[in-house]
């Protein structure tokens, strides 16, 4: 070997080197987004509201992306769980977190070892639906009207009990407006969604539940259950004969749940830009509202700085009435 190879080699090897050690990084850099299928955490046991909606978001987002993605359910504490998980996964933009009022904000409020910050730790992608809460009773029920409850409930403190989706979600703050404005006192029993205490209802192990409706739609249209007033002023297409707590007088400043769908902070840039322009597309197509507004959810388009505003405000609302309630428990 002459004096030029030996000073050649080593130089050509080290070159080597260098391009087996950046190649990955380059090809991991203009990988097309995505290339592989997404999962969908939804934060709440099936058969509930995030999880009706998220199923509906994601097969209309893959329909956009043209890439699958799988629903999984994960629920617990309040929609809490799932969001603590995905901030430990891999933020390449393959978990999508479907979640709501309850999970991303309120649960933050009440639940002391829920430690992110919705607006800090996740970046929003679509806001997917909005929903009022409803009272719902079983068809049967000897609760004609929601004033009929009412003065049941003042006659016997704490002896009529209702569910929610657990402590902290959005029926739960609604549920404790009522009880301000009203003077009644009701047994909470807190689950992990609508898909679990709409059975327990059924059964006769509650008097009442206070959730979405869209959640109790199905059995209601089965005339097996009976929504008797809206938390609040809005009302739904489907139930446009139930009347709203502002129709009955009884007022509150009650809060309408939402679903959204969010990633973690640290994503990169150029996924997020894919996965909110898609969402976009979904959220303003005709087909994604009608079947949407046939669960009994509402539609309407809202950016994500628009959606981190309304974050904003509905925490801002749930530490009022956390405070007022005892409830209150330290905010990270």
């Amino acid at each position: 070997m002459t004096r030029l190879q030996k000073k050649i080699f080593p130089m050509l090897a080290l070159i080597t080197a260098i391009c087996l050690a950046i190649s990955p990084t380059v090809s991991r850099a203009q990988e097309k987004y995505p290339s592989r299928p997404i999962e969908l955490v939804v934060a709440f046991p099936a058969g509930g509201f995030a999880d009706v909606t998220g199923r509906i978001f994601a097969e209309e987002m893959s329909k956009v992306l043209a890439a699958p993605i799988a629903p999984v359910n994960k629920g617990g504490a309040a929609g809490s769980v799932a969001a603590t998980a995905m901030l430990g996964a891999p933020k390449d933009g393959y978990s999508i977190l479907v979640n709501t009022l309850g999970g991303m904000v309120l649960a933050a409020v009440t639940l002391k070892d829920v430690k992110y910050d919705a607006n800090k730790d996740f970046q929003p992608v679509a806001f997917i639906t909005s929903a009022p809460d409803g009272l719902t009773v079983r068809a049967e029920s000897p609760y004609k009207t929601l004033h009929d409850l009412i003065e049941a409930a003042k006659k016997t403190p704490n002896k009529l009990s209702y569910a929610t989706a657990g402590t902290g979600v959005g029926g739960h703050f609604n549920s404790l407006i009522l009880s301000q404005v009203t003077g009644i006192k009701i047994k909470h029993v807190p689950y992990k969604g609508g898909g679990e205490y709409i059975p327990a209802l059924l059964g006769g192990h509650l008097d009442f539940v206070i959730g979405t409706a869209i959640a109790t739609l199905p059995q209601e249209r089965a005339g097996k259950l009976r929504t008797l007033a809206f938390m609040g002023g809005n009302k739904m297409k489907e139930l446009s004969n139930v009347p709203t707590t502002a129709e009955l007088g009884i007022k509150g400043d009650y809060m309408d749940s939402w679903a959204g769908a969010f990633v973690a902070a640290g994503t990169p840039r150029p996924v997020i830009d894919t996965l909110t322009s898609a969402a976009e597309r979904v959220i303003k197509s005709k087909e994604f509202a009608a079947r949407i507004e046939k669960t009994g959810g509402v539609v309407r388009y809202i950016s994500p700085d628009e959606f981190r505003s309304i974050i904003g405000r509905d925490k801002n609302t749930a530490l009022e009435i956390a405070k007022k309630e005892g409830l209150l428990q330290p905010i990270k």
